[in-house]
């Protein structure tokens, strides 16, 4: 059953996917960024809404919650005071935590060789598709990265990561090919997905792009792997439970979304004060995935 439940999602995204690459070749970027920033203040925020309750469950760690909600809240406050002494350095640790979580998210259940490889192994995946996103929309990364640290990536940086990344993460999937841990199909699916995550990311708006990587290829394959954890089954009684548990957390993410949109002056695109909120969640909702799945 949770087997099925993953394969029809996989057939859905992957339709979803083209639906909106034809929606942001009908229509404008306002639009699209509303319906973009719809989904990553609700079913993105939503993803990590439950890590504190993940780790008060006696499956994942022994030690009392307090113990852990310390840990949580110290490592929130650490990239907090990080960003404020160096902002630069601190949008480049969210990129290389956030590739590795990317990475993880889609392709560790298709391959688990050691901690060395598998950890290289994601971040070069992650990095991939934050590249394919820059090169595409460099200005638009620009703009926001003015606003978040007063600096920005030169195009020749993005195009060496992409470069890169991409001959890396070939060589990779080569090297597990011939030692027989994937198969060459499952190889050429993920080419076949590369390609059509820059179609889309060429074609649509950044905040859109993201988006729909965000939230269709991650953060919704989280959820259901959150369900499947905490309640064994994914069902309508589940997926209800984990959103009534998570609805306190998302709520007080929205309010302090629009408290910092509405105060702080300096910040004059939404977008920005979205990756403010994913900065501060993303490094201590990877420690509790990462706690999770082991």
């Amino acid at each position: 059953m949770n087997k099925k439940i993953i394969i029809n999602y996989q057939n859905f995204k992957i339709f979803f996917t083209v639906f909106l690459l034809w929606f942001s070749i009908q229509f404008g970027k306002p639009i699209e960024d509303s319906i973009a920033f719809v989904l990553v203040i609700s079913i993105g925020i939503i993803h990590g809404a439950n890590d504190l309750f993940i780790l008060s469950l006696k499956k994942i760690n022994n030690n009392r919650f307090v113990t852990n909600l310390s840990i949580y809240l110290g490592i929130v406050l650490f990239c907090v005071i990080f960003y404020i002494i160096n902002p630069f350095l601190a949008i480049l640790l969210f990129i290389f935590i956030s590739s590795y979580h990317f990475g993880e998210e889609h392709l560790s259940e298709q391959v688990r060789l050691n901690n060395y490889f598998d950890t290289v192994y994601f971040i070069v995946y992650g990095l991939l598709i934050f590249s394919m996103l820059f090169y595409e929309a460099l200005f638009e990364v620009n703009a926001i990265m003015i606003e978040l640290t007063k600096a920005t990536f030169s195009e020749m940086l993005v195009q060496i990561t992409l470069i890169t990344s991409l001959v890396f993460f070939i060589l990779m999937n080569a090297f597990l090919v011939l030692k027989h841990k994937i198969e060459t199909k499952v190889f050429l699916k993920e080419v076949f997905f590369l390609g059509l995550f820059f179609l889309v990311f060429k074609t649509s708006s950044l905040i859109l792009s993201f988006a729909i990587y965000f939230i269709f290829w991650h953060s919704i394959p989280s959820i259901i792997h959150q369900i499947l954890f905490i309640y064994g089954d994914v069902t309508k009684k589940s997926i209800l439970l984990y959103v009534k548990k998570a609805f306190l957390f998302w709520l007080i993410s929205i309010i302090g979304l629009l408290v910092l949109y509405q105060f702080i002056l300096e910040v004059t695109l939404l977008s920005t004060i979205v990756f403010v909120i994913l900065l501060s969640v993303t490094a201590p909702h990877i420690w509790v995935m990462y706690k999770m799945k082991n």
